[in-house]
């Protein structure tokens, strides 16, 4: 067991940063955001953009 699997972070844990990670792995996959878990990280970047203002 040296070698054990990586947790995957909840999206409403998730920053900024990572959202926009996820997103551009989502667009190089998917190629598009129809996806029910591509719509809920582009809710929450738009929940993070908003708390920045």
């Amino acid at each position: 067991m040296a070698k054990e699997k990586e947790k995957k972070k909840k999206i409403n844990k998730m920053t900024l940063e990572e959202v926009e990670e996820a997103l551009k792995k989502v667009q190089e996959h998917m190629k598009n955001f129809n996806s029910k878990y591509a719509q809920h990280l582009l809710k929450r970047k738009h929940e993070l953009t908003q708390s920045k203002s």
